[in-house]
């Protein structure tokens, strides 16, 4: 499946994934005082988008790439869990990924698709958002270079949806900001070359620590 309507739709913030709901420690980080002006918002989104490109983005490809071979998926699984290290983000993780798989195999029943979903219930894997994405994109035949792209899009437009719904800056202002970081992205993404996923690393430990305690301040608004 590769039409670009379809690819639209997957971008879509109306999709019911939950993911605004989770704003990934950047509530944490702006009551830590971490963000308090534009230049620290603009440096946290950098940060944020190198974190997903040097950790999530193997995993992405590791389910991309595993989609087929079911006696990878433990392992993979297993070794994202060992790597993640932060409580908070595996039950963000487990709760999208959750959410991201029902809708995909509402919505498609292709062959491929009826398939995986087979698979994933005898495997019963922890469902992790990133893995079972790229899962997914490989179930639909989507490109592998679009679905990074698609993948790292919506998780910065999930960060600056966050920065709208707290207040910290208004619709205008917050697609300033997802410009300028999305200009960014879409060079690191370029330039990226792909990684197996055991030589996934983490670059943003003041990042991590926040996240940490980002339960402790946790609004209604964001645990929906």
């Amino acid at each position: 499946m590769t039409h670009l309507l379809q690819l639209f739709q997957f971008v879509d913030a109306s999709l019911p994934t939950g993911g605004f709901v989770y704003s990934m420690g950047m509530e944490s980080a702006i009551k830590s005082k971490l963000l308090q002006n534009e230049d620290d918002l603009k440096r946290y989104l950098l940060a944020y988008t190198d974190q997903l490109i040097a950790f999530d983005f193997p995993f992405l490809d590791a389910g991309y790439t595993a989609r087929s071979t079911p006696q990878d998926w433990l392992q993979i699984t297993d070794t994202y869990r060992a790597m993640l290290m932060n409580p908070n983000l595996e039950k963000s993780a487990l709760v999208l990924g959750k959410n991201w798989t029902r809708l995909c195999f509402s919505l498609y029943q292709t062959e491929t698709v009826t398939q995986l979903k087979q698979e994933l219930q005898h495997q019963r894997i922890p469902l992790y958002y990133t893995i079972v994405f790229g899962m997914c994109m490989s179930a639909l035949r989507i490109d592998m270079l679009a679905m990074r792209s698609m993948f790292l899009y919506t998780a910065l437009r999930d960060q600056i949806t966050a920065l709208t719904r707290l207040g910290i800056v208004g619709p205008n202002g917050g697609q300033g900001l997802l410009t300028y970081v999305l200009d960014y992205a879409n060079t690191k993404t370029n330039a990226y070359k792909t990684t197996p996923y055991h030589k996934a690393t983490k670059s943003a430990y003041i990042m991590e620590i926040v996240q940490l305690n980002h339960h402790k301040i946790y609004s209604k608004l964001f645990q929906n």
